[in-house]
């Protein structure tokens, strides 16, 4: 089968438990450089064009030990140059005698597995240090040099990933060894391109809403997520704790509506009505951009939660109805209508706050407390989606 090449920052995100690199393209670069240059202003990092490229320190396409005001005119000059996608990570500082080589490629006999002690920009300069090895399906153990420097575990650990991911190739280029322990700096990676649609989402490149919501849910305590599912959906939701999230998302797929469910996510850990704002911001601009306002079809957010423990259902309403009332002329425009459904602490006062705001704001809307099942609700959007 085919190999399909796959970006540095999805195949760490698959291989590596706790990487932190953030990816970023040519439309949410100037927000993700801006946060970080408010929270990271004297910290290096590197960054790197993240589009398959071979060779990348050799065309000045690999900068470290910058800043993240540097970054951005770094990568405003890779954009004139047409590339689109980038990759920042922290700088690990290391001695050139630590940069090791490894690839694995799959092969019909087995892994084969290519190592050398010179890696690094002049790997291809040291090609006969590269000695090969083919490890059966068997799992014939590995043995010499490999297992004298901890390659033979970190390579037993890796295998199983590269089978449930699909991947056909991986190249680490420099690989850190150090005090045993196993650190790739680079990589590169394929997949069997009839696996590739099995990636998981997360590991994808992630859309800019995304991106801003992880860099939000950084900033604060509570907990904000958001996944972009289907661009071209018509049910938007705005959901209030993880339980909750997952009993409507599961009654969006039961009544056959699962083609039409745009996103999922939650926010939760209580909070703050600035919190909030920021979170429905986002996804409002979000919803209000995709291809299913553009053809004019009716849209459905759904405002809705279990009942909160400790969570101020007025306090977070405030945010929703701040970012609403933003963008209500162009909710009005894409015909969308909002449900709601919430209970908790101020329930009351929290859903009086909403019905007078859409009265006002003359949008369509229908309001619940917590004695409507949340499955009404779907029942609803179901009926005026079609």
């Amino acid at each position: 089968m085919a190999r399909v090449k796959i970006s540095e920052y999805q195949a760490k995100k698959l291989l590596l438990p706790g990487y932190l690199g953030i990816s970023l393209n040519s439309g949410n670069y100037k927000t993700i450089i801006s946060s970080l240059s408010r929270d990271l202003k004297s910290t290096n990092l590197v960054v790197k064009v993240d589009q398959g490229i071979k060779k990348r320190g050799k065309l000045g396409l690999v900068k470290v030990n910058v800043t993240p005001k540097e970054i951005l005119d770094i990568i405003q000059s890779w954009i004139k140059l047409d590339w689109s996608n980038f990759l920042i990570e922290p700088v690990i500082e290391h001695a050139p005698d630590a940069e090791h080589y490894l690839s694995l490629e799959r092969t019909r006999v087995g892994w084969q597995i290519s190592y050398s002690a010179k890696g690094g920009i002049e790997v291809e300069s040291n090609w006969d240090s590269v000695t090969r090895a083919v490890l059966s399906p068997k799992g014939q153990a590995l043995t010499g040099k490999a297992e004298g420097l901890a390659l033979s575990d970190f390579i037993k650990n890796l295998l199983p990933l590269l089978d449930q991911y699909h991947i056909s190739f991986l190249e680490m280029n420099p690989i850190l060894i150090r005090n045993g322990k196993l650190t790739p700096l680079d990589m590169a990676c394929e997949v069997d391109d009839t696996g590739s649609s099995l990636v998981p989402v997360w590991a994808r490149h992630a859309s800019p809403a995304e991106t801003q919501i992880a860099i939000l849910d950084a900033s604060t305590p509570a907990s904000l997520k958001f996944k972009l599912i289907n661009p071209h959906g018509r049910i938007w939701m705005l959901l209030s704790g993880g339980g909750a999230s997952l009993v409507l998302a599961d009654e969006v797929a039961d009544q056959d509506m699962g083609k039409d469910l745009a996103n999922y996510g939650e926010y939760s850990g209580a909070p703050t009505d600035d919190d909030v704002y920021s979170y429905a911001k986002i996804i409002l601009a979000t919803m209000l951009h995709q291809p299913s306002t553009i053809n004019h079809r009716p849209l459905a957010l759904i405002i809705a939660g279990g009942v909160a423990n400790f969570t101020d259902v007025a306090k977070t309403f405030k945010g929703l109805i701040r970012a609403l009332d933003e963008k209500q002329v162009q909710l009005r425009k894409a015909k969308v209508k909002i449900f709601v459904r919430r209970g908790g602490p101020n329930e009351e006062n929290g859903l009086a706050l909403m019905r007078s705001f859409l009265t006002k704001s003359k949008l369509l809307g229908s309001i619940y407390g917590h004695a409507t099942p949340l499955t009404q609700v779907i029942s609803e959007v179901k009926e005026y989606l079609s």
